[in-house]
């Protein structure tokens, strides 16, 4: 007699956060027919909704039907078959999504990452073939690494300590997925199985998810993104409290992205005439600008910070709430904003990197108080009363590639010390400083076409006899000198500290010396406010 053989099924696996929701609360039930009650041993109940398909003729058509002599009928129509599975069974809820039925799917009703911890704990670390991650250090990057056949993770080019992973394909080690395994907020498994095998494998999978991560798998907890709307909205009211009592010793306003200084005056929250325009972003003035107005995340959201060119108008914008980088604790866990976005930020990784930079030299120089509103006027006010100091500030140097110009540093102190200056504006200003110092070093021990185009642009007393000889890097100090009112490295913003900490890891390496110095700022500066002039 011949065997009948099982068709392999793509299954597409969600698990909902509460079980106790019914199921015209997990999907848009306006958008489903009418469900089907399949009666499945172990499971409590288990309903089959279809998707709502209406034929049409796509509207690219329309191009040629406004022609004569051209039908529409010539095209044909077509419908996106879908549909969802709904099984309670072990003490959850599981929505299991066929074709294009995901769009039924409640994305505020789905516990996120469910595939991505599964997953995790369900392939050989060793035999990986792509992921997506994202990046926290500068502006949030997302991208896809894969490979043609098994790697491990790393191998992937994923950086642990500044990049986050959202989803990974790779090798099954449980028989009931199949050989392949894929995670992010579902479960996608290709298997050969029936409706009655089905409570097995969302067994194995819930099982999986409660596990503790591998060890190799361990960093995926030390910074995840919040993307659960209940938990946000928590954290937004929290922020309220500490906004409302007044307790924001570690919240700043920054720009959410790199600006170019040359193009802009000053910054305004609204852009009437008389309205000031700040020399430098605090929230302080902020709060002044309000005027007794609660400060409250509502407010943040709707309230915007503009960039004012030459002119007084309004180049650039963003919701102030974007712009506010605030650290909280609630319960027992640290969080922070960034961009706009909620982080839950892993205790032990807290700790490990403020431990990192507890090593980390002060430079043994004091700076002049930093008193200018821009940052080349300040570097040549340095170099005008100190010879030990050159200026190397727009000097740049063409190497391609991805760093297609790029300064070598803002000053040389001493022939050797090479120093990288910079207001503190915010995080990401800061993480592009670290990683443009590291950048430059590299290049400098690195590469000899790079010494050979930066060796003219140095002071004669202090140029290489030989710019094809690689420099002895324990020679050379690298210095990341910030102004700031806070202590550092301390108070730097953590996603700061994280982008230092890799940034010294790699001048170490190089053997480098690498310091860090305070600047002191300038009350004065703070207070510089500017306002259009009236016509005449």
């Amino acid at each position: 007699m011949e065997q009948i053989k099982i068709r392999k099924e793509k299954l597409s696996i969600y698990l909902a956060r509460n079980v106790n929701r019914k199921d015209e609360e997990l999907i848009k039930i306006e958008n489903a027919k009418k469900g089907i009650e399949i009666y499945i041993d172990e499971s409590e109940s288990s309903f089959l909704y279809a998707k709502n398909s209406f034929k049409k003729t796509p509207s690219w058509t329309k191009m040629f039907t406004l022609t004569e002599g051209v039908e529409s009928e010539y095209f044909g129509e077509s419908s996106n078959v879908g549909a969802v599975f709904i099984m309670r069974v072990f003490g959850s809820a599981f929505i299991l999504s066929f074709g294009t039925g995901f769009h039924l799917i409640k994305d505020d009703e789905i516990e996120r990452d469910f595939g991505l911890r599964v997953t995790l704990n369900s392939v050989d670390p060793d035999k990986l073939r792509s992921l997506d991650k994202a990046s926290y250090d500068h502006n949030p990057l997302n991208s896809r690494t894969q490979s043609t056949r098994d790697v491990d993770v790393f191998n992937l080019h994923l950086d642990s300590e500044s990049e986050m992973l959202y989803a990974v394909t790779g090798a099954s080690l449980v028989k009931e997925f199949g050989n392949q395994v894929t995670g992010r907020d579902a479960l996608t498994i290709a298997v050969e199985t029936t409706l009655n095998e089905i409570p097995g494998i969302l067994h194995e999978a819930i099982f999986r998810y409660r596990m503790k991560l591998p060890d190799k798998f361990s960093w995926v907890d030390n910074i995840n993104r919040v993307r659960d709307l209940d938990e946000i909205e928590i954290l937004d009211l929290e922020l309220d409290d500490y906004l409302s009592s007044n307790n924001y010793s570690n919240f700043w306003l920054g720009e959410p992205e790199i600006v170019d200084w040359e193009d802009q005056i000053g910054y305004s929250f609204d852009m009437y005439p008389r309205t000031p325009r700040h020399v430098i972003l605090t929230l302080d003035d902020y709060v002044q600008h309000i005027n007794n107005e609660p400060m409250c995340v509502t407010n943040l959201k709707n309230d915007v910070v503009h960039i004012n060119n030459s002119e007084f108008s309004s180049i650039k914008s963003w919701s102030v709430y974007r712009c506010l980088y605030a650290e909280i604790d609630f319960g027992n866990d640290h969080y922070i904003l960034r961009n706009g976005v909620w982080y839950k930020i892993n205790q032990d990784f807290l700790t490990e990197v403020d431990s990192y930079l507890v090593d980390l030299e002060n430079y043994g120089f004091k700076f002049p108080v930093y008193e200018y509103e821009r940052e080349e006027f300040y570097n040549e006010y340095v170099c005008k009363n100190n010879t030990d100091f050159s200026l190397m500030d727009k000097k740049n140097i063409k190497i391609g590639g991805a760093y297609d110009k790029l300064e070598h540093c803002d000053l040389i102190r001493n022939g050797s010390d090479f120093i990288h200056v910079k207001y503190y504006r915010s995080s990401s200003t800061l993480s592009h400083l670290f990683f443009q110092g590291m950048v430059g070093a590299e290049a400098f021990i690195k590469d000899k076409s790079y010494r050979e185009k930066l060796n003219p642009k140095l002071p004669k007393s202090i140029r290489l006899k030989d710019a094809g000889l690689r420099p002895n890097p324990k020679k050379y100090t690298i210095v990341y000198a910030i102004a700031t009112v806070k202590n550092i490295p301390e108070e730097l913003p953590f996603f700061s500290k994280v982008t230092l900490k890799n940034t010294l890891k790699t001048l170490k390496a190089l053997d480098y010396n690498v310091a860090i110095a305070k600047i002191d700022v300038s009350p004065f500066i703070l207070k510089i406010k500017k306002c259009k002039p009236k016509k005449i």
